[in-house]
């Protein structure tokens, strides 16, 4: 498959992955002239109807989401019996390689992690789609931190048809929900039991259920409880733990009921630096009653509707007292009146106002601590980190989210741009264009100008030169300037007369002159014999490149008649006398002799076509006569 071009416009580079459907290749648009994956359906399932529509349902579910979370998908075809699905080509790690690599993964970039896959798959269940495969390894984190959620191999548009799968389970069963493993009917809330999973591993490094076989993992998903994530992890906090063990509850309707809705809890267990499961309620209990429901702030993380205490509190402070007399119950009422006005001062001391979060996304750090001052909020910068889009010193995300309520004095967390990442130059001199396009673009940099030049040491479409040179560092996305050879540089030369010659003695002619034989073609002729030259382009004496084709018309006879000329001649002295005869069939001596001065005579010369014939005494020549074709 490697160096096959798929539909005319994929040419396979390179296998990057596969699963059990499909295998996925690097690739390269030659129309658009860019990097792409493109994923192609193992041969042994075209011949099965049931997985051809399994895979155009993929692209046609995936090709209708449109989020920066989700990978792009560009093209569906089928060229023969080779079914494909050309996606955006994403350079970076898998999650699945991260948690392997850290785990447990630091909680800030964990939630960060989580809340972008919860953008993505929301995005797809309000269009109605189910990714039905969450797993670590279909996700991907780019060098920028991007989550991009990929392989929606599975996916079912709900909306279209509701899929019984009578030929086994699909997907991996580590992160499968109970109603998959079951066999069931599938909606958003298998994902968010799938996200659970994964949330686990990557704040444990560990799976919550492992065993022997597939079945048996299976079926733990359906019988047993998880060992709670702070087993593995003692310094997880409460409020995480509880998010987790939310998200992967073995009945659908215990879980969360939109992964919006798990975002939202995570964004809040930021807030909360404590391990109490709900903001302050260890403190708050005693004035709590059965009627009260907490209230939802920045400070507040709910994890369901119901009292996360399961005894109410006031039972340990309400207690049945038998009626005292009207003294007591006058100096209990007013201790009470005191205790409480001076409990809800404090409080009051405590209210702050809220205040709306200003987005400051991809404004300078300056810039953004002063919009934040002036609604009484702080800054406080987390880390900094490459961004391939985001200038430095700029703003890449913040937290709390623009456009979201906070208290007043609150400190939002910023990750700020460092500039975009340093990579160096790949190496791409002696390398065709095409070859180095395609190693500049997988080192997420572009081509710049591109420049041709004649070169005696590289063929022609080799690189022979680069800037920046090979291994400077230079920003991600910046541009790398490219000479390309032309080959030697051609030299003019004089155009060689060949009319007059066969085609061997031409040939040879114009190989020692450095000119190539081109177009051959025949013409009758009566002036020159079969295979002798009659015409030449170019013509005898114009100047050409070395390298140029020649183009010939060869006779195709039936070649000149024999004639005769008379050569009259009277010596004014004695010698050797020689008569030479040029035509179409070259020069010869026609005649050869003594004589004595003062002889005349006439010497019957034969010729063919036209000819010159010259007269030569002691090599002296002394006469030359040009002979037409017809006399």
């Amino acid at each position: 498959m490697i160096g096959k071009k798929i539909g005319n416009r994929y040419e396979i580079l390179a296998l990057i992955g596969g699963g059990g459907m499909s295998l996925v290749y690097q690739a390269k648009d030659i129309y658009l002239n860019r990097i792409v994956a493109v994923k192609i359906l193992r041969e042994y399932f075209t011949s099965d109807n049931e997985f051809v529509r399994r895979f155009r349902r993929e692209a046609q579910a995936v090709a209708s989401l449109s989020h920066p979370n989700i990978v792009n998908i560009y093209d569906v075809g089928q060229d023969g019996d080779t079914h494909y699905l050309v996606m955006e080509y994403i350079k970076g790690k898998t999650l699945k390689e991260i948690i392997n690599e850290q785990a447990p993964i630091p909680l800030n970039e964990t939630i960060d992690i989580v809340k972008q896959i919860c953008d993505a798959l929301e995005h797809a269940h309000e269009n109605s789609i189910v990714h039905r495969d969450i797993k670590p390894h279909n996700i991907i984190i780019t060098r920028g931190g991007r989550v991009k959620v990929t392989d929606f191999g599975i996916a079912r548009a709900v909306s279209t048809a509701t899929v019984t799968h009578t030929r086994g389970i699909i997907g991996s069963v580590h992160y499968f929900s109970p109603e998959q493993a079951k066999g069931e009917i599938t909606g958003e809330k298998s994902d968010i039991y799938s996200l659970g999973i994964v949330l686990y591993e990557m704040v444990t490094g560990k799976l919550p259920f492992e065993g022997d076989s597939p079945i048996s993992v299976a079926l733990m998903h359906i019988q047993n409880e998880p060992v709670p994530p702070s087993q593995h992890n003692p310094n997880l906090p409460d409020t995480i733990e509880k998010i987790i063990l939310k998200a992967i509850k073995k009945n659908p309707d215990e879980r969360y009921e939109t992964v919006a809705k798990l975002r939202l809890d995570l964004r809040a267990s930021l807030l909360g630096k404590t391990s109490a499961p709900v903001g302050d309620a260890v403190e708050q209990k005693v004035f709590r009653n059965k009627k009260s429901t907490p209230s939802v702030s920045d400070d507040t993380l709910v994890l369901d509707d119901k009292p996360i205490l399961e005894k109410p509190l006031e039972k340990e402070y309400i207690k049945t007292r038998r009626i005292r007399p009207i003294g007591y119950l006058l100096i209990t009422f007013f201790g009470l009146l005191i205790i409480g006005g001076a409990i809800w001062g404090l409080g009051q001391l405590w209210v702050k106002e809220e205040v709306l979060v200003p987005d400051i996304i991809e404004l300078s750090a300056p810039e953004a601590q002063r919009i934040l001052a002036a609604e009484n909020l702080k800054m406080a910068i987390e880390r900094e980190i490459p961004h391939p889009d985001i200038k430095k010193d700029h703003i890449i995300s913040q937290d709390p989210l623009p456009e979201t309520r906070t208290k007043a004095g609150r400190t939002i967390q910023v990750l700020v741009s460092s500039g975009p990442a340093l990579v160096p130059a790949p190496n791409v001199v002696g390398s065709s264009q095409i070859i180095a396009d395609v190693n500049i673009t997988n080192d997420g940099l572009a081509v710049g100008k591109v420049e041709q030049q004649y070169s005696s040491k590289y063929a022609n479409g080799i690189v022979m030169g680069q800037f920046p040179e090979a291994g400077e560092l230079v920003p991600e996305k910046s541009t790398i300037d490219l000479v390309v050879s032309k080959g030697p540089e051609p030299r003019y030369i004089s155009m060689p007369p060949l009319i007059g010659l066969d085609l061997n003695n031409v040939e040879a002619r114009l190989q020692e002159t450095g000119l190539v034989l081109g177009e051959v073609t025949r013409q009758k002729s009566e002036l020159y014999s079969y295979d002798f030259v009659i015409e030449q382009n170019p013509i005898a004496g114009k100047e050409v490149f070395q390298g140029s084709k020649v183009n010939v018309v060869l006779s195709d006879g039936p070649g000149p008649s024999t004639q005769s000329a008379r050569v009259v001649l009277k010596l004014n002295e004695s010698g050797l006398v020689k008569i030479q005869v040029r035509d179409v069939k070259g020069d010869r001596i026609a005649y050869e002799k003594f004589h004595e001065q003062g002889d005349a005579f006439v010497v019957n010369v034969n010729y063919f076509g036209q000819g010159l014939i010259t007269v030569y005494i002691d090599d002296k020549k002394i006469k030359e006569q040009v002979v037409p074709s017809e006399q």
